[in-house]
C-alpha cells in the first residue's frame, strides 16, 4: 500500500520554476562577501569589475567586444541606436517574442514588422521575412539566427540582431561579421547575477564604442561631462558584476549539469505522442525546458496540483496586443505564432535540480497524457 503524502510533505516536494531561492541560499556567503566588498570600496558603476566581466565573456563567447549594460531591453535599444536605426526605419521581428523586442524597436523610433516564425524553434521564418521586406528595412531581430536568415540579411545588406537567453552563456558560436548579440543575464539563468543585466557582443569596434557611449548618457569615453549623443542610463553596476565574476569559473560545470538534466527530460518526453519538445536552440533562449501540447493549460493545472511550477511563455502572439497595432506593421496572419502562444509550456530546469526531480516531473507529464 502506497502511503499518501501529507500537506507538509507535498510542500517539501514542490518544484519551483526557477529555483532561485534555493540556489541563492547556497551562495549566501558569496553574496554577503560581494556586498561587503563593494560597500567598503569606492567603485560602484562601470568600474573594474564590469570591465572584467566584459573581458571574460568576450573571450568565452568569441567576440571582439563585449559591452555590459543594465538589462536586455536597454541592450537591444543601444544596439539599434548604434546601428543608426531610428524614425522611418523598419526592423523585422518575430511575431512570437518577448515584449522587450518591440519595446526597444519602438523606443528607437523605428517600426517593428511582425513576421511569423518557424514551427520548431520560434525563430523568424526566413522566407516570410523576405516577403515582409521593404525599402525601409534596416535590420533583422531574432532568436537563434540560422543560415537562411543570415543569408537573407547578407543579400539585403542589413545587420542581424540576435537575442540570446539566459541558458545560452556557453552554447553560442563565434559572432559573425554582420551579427550583434544581446545576451540576457537575468537571475534565472545559469550565470545570472543578483540583479537584471545584459551584455552586448559584437566584432564591430564602431558599434561597441557607440554602445559604450550611449549606455552612459552619451558621455564621451575619454572626457567626462562631454556629450556627443542623447543617451541612456543603462549601466551594469559593480555589485552585479562582482557576483558574475564569481560565477564565471563555475559556468562550464553548471552548464554541463543543466545539459544533462535537459537530456533526461528529452529522453523521457520524446516517446509521448501528444508532447512535442521545442528545439534545443529555442530552449537555450528560455528559462527552462520548453514543450508543446495542445492541452497546455490543462497540463499546467495538472502539474500545479502536484506542486510543480510551470509557465506559459508569451501566451499571446504579439499582433494580438492592442498597443502593438499602433506601433507595428502587421503583415498578415500568424498561425505558427498563434500555435506557439497557445501550446508552449516551460518546465523547471536549472543547476541544482536533481535528476530524480526531473524524472518525477516527466512522469507527471506522461501521467497526464495517459488520462486522455
Amino acid at each position: 500500500m502506497t502511503k499518501a503524502t501529507t500537506p507538509t510533505e507535498e510542500r517539501a516536494m514542490s518544484v519551483p520554476l526557477h529555483g532561485t531561492a534555493q540556489r541563492y541560499a547556497l551562495l549566501a556567503d558569496d553574496i554577503v562577501e560581494v556586498v561587503e566588498e563593494i560597500a567598503g570600496g569606492d567603485e560602484f558603476i562601470l568600474k573594474s569589475r564590469v570591465a572584467a566581466v566584459e573581458t571574460g565573456l568576450a573571450a568565452r563567447l568569441g567576440a571582439a567586444h563585449a559591452v555590459a549594460c543594465a538589462n536586455t531591453t536597454g541592450g537591444l535599444l543601444l544596439v539599434l541606436r548604434a546601428l543608426g536605426i531610428g524614425p522611418g526605419d523598419e526592423v523585422l521581428v518575430p511575431a512570437w517574442a518577448e515584449w522587450p523586442v518591440l519595446s526597444a524597436v519602438g523606443s528607437a523610433g523605428a517600426r517593428p514588422v511582425l513576421v511569423d516564425v518557424e514551427e520548431d524553434d520560434g525563430a523568424l521564418n526566413a522566407a516570410l521575412a523576405e516577403n515582409a521586406c521593404s525599402p525601409a528595412t534596416r535590420a533583422v531581430l531574432t532568436i537563434a539566427a540560422g543560415r537562411p536568415l543570415l543569408d537573407l540579411a547578407g543579400r539585403l545588406g542589413v545587420p542581424v540582431i540576435e537575442l540570446l537567453g539566459t541558458r545560452s552563456e556557453t552554447r553560442v558560436s563565434p559572432v559573425a561579421d554582420n551579427v550583434t548579440r544581446v545576451l540576457a543575464l537575468r537571475p534565472e539563468g545559469v550565470l545570472g547575477g543578483i540583479g537584471d543585466a545584459a551584455v552586448i557582443l559584437t566584432d564591430d569596434s564602431r558599434v561597441s564604442e557607440l554602445c559604450r557611449t550611449l549606455r552612459n548618457h552619451g558621455q564621451d569615453l575619454r572626457t567626462r561631462f562631454l556629450y556627443h549623443h542623447i543617451g541612456y542610463n543603462s549601466r551594469m553596476d559593480e555589485l552585479c558584476a562582482a557576483f558574475l565574476l564569481r560565477r564565471l569559473p563555475e559556468l562550464d560545470p553548471l552548464h554541463e549539469e543543466q545539459a544533462s538534466l535537459a537530456g533526461r527530460y528529452a529522453d523521457s518526453l520524446r516517446p509521448l505522442q501528444d508532447v512535442r519538445i521545442v528545439s534545443e536552440g529555442r530552449s537555450a533562449a528560455a528559462d527552462g525546458f520548453l514543450i508543446r501540447t495542445a492541452r497546455r493549460d490543462a497540463l499546467q493545472h495538472h502539474l500545479a496540483a502536484r506542486s510543480v511550477e510551470t509557465a506559459r511563455p508569451r501566451p499571446v502572439a504579439l499582433h494580438r496586443d492592442p498597443s502593438v497595432r499602433q506601433l507595428a506593421v502587421i503583415t498578415g496572419e500568424y498561425p505558427v505564432a498563434e500555435r506557439l502562444a497557445a501550446e508552449t509550456l516551460v518546465l523547471p530546469l536549472y543547476p541544482g535540480l536533481s535528476m530524480e526531480t526531473v524524472g518525477r516531473v516527466a512522469d507527471l507529464v506522461a501521467e497526464f497524457g495517459a488520462t486522455r
